[in-house]
């Protein structure tokens, strides 16, 4: 059964449908070119206020395509909960596409190294990691670091740190005790600080690249909900995505950067 998201996901998904191509294109020379969804879900959402079935992440990638018709060599889907990954597997099948995807029910902590580790440290993998709670874990980015790979994260703040400030996976996510001195026991909640915080412990992992302002997620009615963060190992893909984020967004709007 599809999720059903509210309108403000259009917008990553579209920033996701943007990006792909382009990046497909600047790798079309490597010899396997890979896609990683760490919270890959049914496969489909059911837009609320439409009431209307659209492709998620999964399933845009699969679709994906450069201009020179070059496409994922591979892509692995994670997914915990059984049933949607069973879904989702259905839904890759009907498509014809068995062959080039391998679904995964598993955790993302334990599964997303083994996927990367199993290639080269050269191939070129991209990695969209859209958890539903405070996840993945700060080992698990560390421990695919050293391979080539470009992240697109959802940072959850609004939807998940900032309500549970005491769940042992906040620490799991920051990697240390800093984000504790970042944030008074009382008083404002330090989000860009928070943010900066997290974006430097991606480049200390050797991300050189990242965009200037990150893109915040929000609802109709204006509640902040996460930031979505790019890095990069290469400043084309920052340039790319960088060219993505000036775009109007899902609702058309402008965007300043």
């Amino acid at each position: 059964m599809p999720g059903t998201i509210g309108d403000w996901t259009r917008d990553k998904l579209k920033i996701l449908e943007d990006y792909l191509p382009a990046y497909l294109g600047a790798t079309t020379r490597a010899w396997d070119r890979i896609y990683v969804d760490g919270f890959a879900g049914p496969g489909t959402n059911i837009l609320e206020r439409e009431d209307r079935v659209i492709d998620g992440s999964p399933l845009i990638a699969l679709s994906a395509r450069a201009v020179n018709d070059t496409k994922f060599s591979h892509l692995y889907f994670i997914e915990k909960e059984h049933d949607l990954a069973a879904e989702l597997e259905r839904k890759v099948a009907e498509r014809g596409e068995s062959g080039r995807v391998t679904v995964i029910c598993g955790d993302v902590n334990a599964e997303l190294p083994k996927v990367v580790h199993a290639y080269h440290k050269k191939a070129p993998i991209f990695v969209f990691l859209d958890p539903y709670g405070i996840d993945p874990r700060w080992d698990t980015i560390q421990s695919i670091a050293r391979w080539k790979t470009e992240l697109l994260i959802n940072f959850p703040f609004g939807m998940a740190i900032n309500r549970n400030r005491q769940s042992p996976k906040v620490p799991a996510y920051f990697g240390n005790d800093k984000w504790q001195q970042l944030w008074p026991p009382s008083g404002r909640t330090p989000t860009r600080e928070l943010l900066d915080h997290y974006k430097k412990g991606l480049v200390s992992l050797g991300y050189k690249y990242t965009t200037p302002i990150d893109r915040l997620i929000k609802t109709q009615g204006n509640t902040r909900l996460y930031y979505l963060v790019f890095v990069s190992k290469v400043d084309v893909g920052a340039r790319i995505m960088n060219s993505v984020l000036r775009q109007p967004d899902a609702r058309g709007q402008a965007q300043l950067l």
